[in-house]
C-alpha cells in the first residue's frame, strides 16, 4: 500500500481562490458566503503554499522530530514530566496535553513505562501537615505568613524579618500604613482619617496613593464607618443572599416563581 502523500486538485484550487480574495480585502464572512465554505476552513489555508496545503497523506507530528530524544528518556529511565520538559528545551512547540498523549502511545509501542514521577511535599504542605519532608532543603516562609504577619501582627523569626525587610523594603510602609489605617478605628478618630490621606496619597508605593485617593473620593462613607459602630453587614449579607438566589434560578421560572421563592427564603428562618 503506497502511504506517499498525494496531491488534490480540488483542494488546491479551494486554497489558490480562498488566498486571492484574502489579497483582495474579503473578509471570513464574505469569502465563506461566496465559497460555501466554513470560516475554520478560511482561517487553515490563508498563509502557506498551496501546493504543500493541498497534500494528503501521511503529515508529520510535531513530536516527530523527538522520537529519539523520546526513546532515549523512556530505556533511561526518565519520568514523563522530565522528558516532556525535555523536548520544549529542544525546541517544541505544541500542546502539553499532546505531548503526554504521544508519551503514552510510545509506551503502548515500546511495550515499556517510564519511571514514575517521585512526589516531593511542597513546603507550605510540608509546614501544613507537620512532615519532616520539604521539597527544598532551605530555609524559607510561605505567602500566607508574610500575610497573617502584615494583618495580624504575627510574630516572624528575625532572619525572616531581615531578609523581607532587605530585599523588599515596600513592606516596611505597607506594614506601616495597615497599622496607621487600623488605629483610625481602633480610636474612632476621624481627624486621624484626614492625617492618614495626606500622608499616603503621595505615597510613592502606587497601590497606597490608589488607596488613600479612593477613600479620599468616598470620604463622607469613610468617616461615618470610622466614628460610628453601625455596620451595613447585615444588608450585605441580604443582598448576597437574594442574589445567589436569583442566579440558581436563572432560566427556570417566570417572575411570579421567582418571586414566591424570594419570599419562601426570606420567611424560612423564622417559620
Amino acid at each position: 500500500m503506497d502511504n506517499s502523500p498525494g496531491f488534490s486538485k480540488k483542494r488546491y484550487e479551494m486554497i489558490c481562490q480562498i488566498q486571492e480574495f484574502l489579497s483582495e480585502g474579503c473578509s471570513y464572512r464574505e469569502i465563506a458566503r461566496r465559497m460555501g465554505v466554513g470560516r475554520n476552513t478560511i482561517a487553515k489555508y490563508r498563509k502557506g503554499n498551496p501546493r504543500e496545503l493541498s497534500m494528503y497523506g501521511i503529515r508529520q507530528s510535531k513530536l516527530d522530530p523527538f522520537y529519539d530524544t523520546i526513546i532515549k528518556a523512556l530505556h533511561s529511565g526518565w519520568s514523563k514530566s522530565r522528558t516532556v520538559k525535555e523536548i520544549y528545551a529542544q525546541g517544541y512547540t505544541g500542546s502539553l496535553s499532546n505531548a503526554f498523549e504521544h508519551l503514552v502511545k510510545i509506551e503502548e509501542k515500546e511495550k515499556q513505562s517510564f519511571m514514575e514521577q517521585p512526589y516531593k511535599r511542597t513546603m507550605t504542605e510540608s509546614l501544613k501537615y507537620k512532615t519532616g519532608s520539604t521539597g527544598k532543603e532551605k530555609d524559607y516562609i510561605t505567602r500566607e505568613g508574610v500575610f497573617r504577619y502584615l494583618w495580624m501582627d504575627t510574630e516572624l523569626t528575625e532572619n525572616h524579618r531581615e531578609y523581607i525587610y532587605g530585599k523588599y523594603p515596600e513592606v516596611i510602609r505597607i506594614h506601616a500604613c495597615i497599622k496607621d489605617f487600623r488605629m483610625i478605628f481602633e480610636r474612632k478618630n476621624v481627624p486621624l482619617l484626614h492625617l492618614f490621606i495626606e500622608r499616603y496619597k503621595n505615597e510613592k508605593i502606587k497601590a497606597l496613593t490608589s488607596f488613600a485617593k479612593g477613600l479620599e473620593r468616598d470620604i463622607e462613607a469613610v468617616e461615618n464607618a470610622a466614628a460610628y459602630d453601625y455596620s451595613n453587614g447585615f444588608v450585605e449579607g441580604t443582598n448576597s443572599r437574594l442574589k445567589m438566589i436569583k442566579r440558581t434560578m436563572y432560566g427556570r421560572c417566570r417572575k411570579q416563581l421567582l418571586e414566591a421563592k424570594l419570599r419562601m427564603m426570606k420567611i424560612a428562618p423564622n417559620g
